[in-house]
């Protein structure tokens, strides 16, 4: 697996991150080349991630993704920085939000 894939921004095996707004895009373009995943979007984030179904080779999935993206890996959004202690302090509990997969 090439080494953008295993630094990925989660800790799910099997997993391929993609950007937030191509995920969608991307998913299709696996799905019509046989490459069945599903789409984990984190809203608070705005990470996205590709889940791929048993029998889909990661390998496959990352070149079809590189071949779709003009030979680039897929460039996923950082993690937006941490709130500082003093607003964590002044805000209201939020609820979590988990990913939603699709």
């Amino acid at each position: 697996m090439p080494p953008h894939a295993r630094n990925a921004v989660t800790s799910t095996p099997g997993a391929i991150p993609v950007p937030w707004e191509q995920a969608e895009t991307i998913r299709e373009a696996l799905r019509r080349h046989g490459c069945l995943t599903t789409l984990c979007l984190n809203p608070e984030t705005r990470q996205a991630r590709l889940e791929l179904w048993p029998g889909v080779s990661a390998d496959e999935a990352l070149a079809l993704i590189e071949q779709l993206s003009g030979g680039h890996p897929p460039a996923t959004r950082p993690a937006s920085p941490a709130a500082s202690s003093r607003e964590v302090a002044t805000k209201p509990a939020e609820p979590v939000v988990e990913d939603i997969c699709i």
